[in-house]
Order: C-alpha cells, then sequence, then structure tokens
C-alpha cells in the first residue's frame, strides 16, 4: 500500500505530518504534492496499489480545491486535516467522506494512529515493550 499525501504548504505543518507519515511508510510508498494540479494529474493515472490520502486543508480556499475534485478519491481512503473547527468547514470536509477528520492545530499523533491501523504496521507509540501470545 502506498499514500498520497497533498498539502499546498511546506512550512511546519507539512513537515510534521511528513514525519508522522514517514515513520509508518518508507518514503519510496509515499508520494507527496503541493499542486492541486499535479495531484489531479497523479489521481488520473493508474493507481497502483494507492489507496490511501492524506488531505491537508490549511485554509478554506484549499479545502474548496479539494471538494472540487472529490470524485477522484472515489476509491481512496482519506485522511482530512481542516484548516479550522468551524461547523460551516467540518460539514464542508464531510462532503468528502474521509475516514477520519482532524485539524491543523493537533499534533497529528492522532494522524499515525489512524494510518497504523489503515496500514496494519506497528505505530511507534513509546511503550518499547514486545506482546507476545502466551
Amino acid at each position: 500500500m502506498s499514500i498520497v499525501l497533498y498539502s499546498n504548504e511546506s512550512g511546519k505543518i507539512a513537515q510534521r505530518l511528513q514525519k508522522i507519515i514517514k515513520g509508518l511508510r518508507p518514503e519510496d510508498r509515499m508520494e507527496f504534492f503541493q499542486k492541486i494540479d499535479l495531484l489531479i494529474e497523479r489521481l488520473r493515472k493508474p493507481r497502483g496499489d494507492m489507496n490511501i490520502a492524506v488531505l491537508l486543508s490549511t485554509n478554506r480556499a484549499d479545502l474548496l480545491e479539494i471538494l472540487s475534485i472529490k470524485d477522484l478519491f472515489e476509491d481512496i481512503r482519506t485522511i482530512l486535516i481542516l484548516p479550522d473547527r468551524d461547523d460551516e468547514t467540518i460539514a464542508r470536509g464531510h462532503r468528502l467522506r474521509p475516514r477520519f477528520i482532524t485539524f491543523v492545530d493537533s499534533d497529528f499523533k492522532d494522524v499515525g494512529a489512524v494510518l497504523h491501523k489503515m496500514l496494519g504496521n506497528d505505530y511507534p507509540t513509546g511503550n518499547n515493550q514486545a506482546h507476545h501470545k502466551q
């Protein structure tokens, strides 16, 4: 499985998110897009094993751009990161039918936990004890 990450910004927020995702998936299994037109182009190509998209929207205009291509995410499990907690923003985000919604002011550990579950990997939780069946 591979992951598509979209964020039109490359600052600290996107870097924090990339760090979480890289901890779960090697870089060669992740595609990062900063321009919506490049994301559209990629989503129109054969997807192979790409079936998860993490969409970071840092403002409402960006959210509207993402929503304008929602049909391209029809067969892709999505995690949506919204710019604010306004009821209207949240309602718009739900139009994308994401598996999970969070916000840019989070630490993205919740995104890591959801991705862990989607990928079936062991997500580093800070607890290094091994769990064995007896």
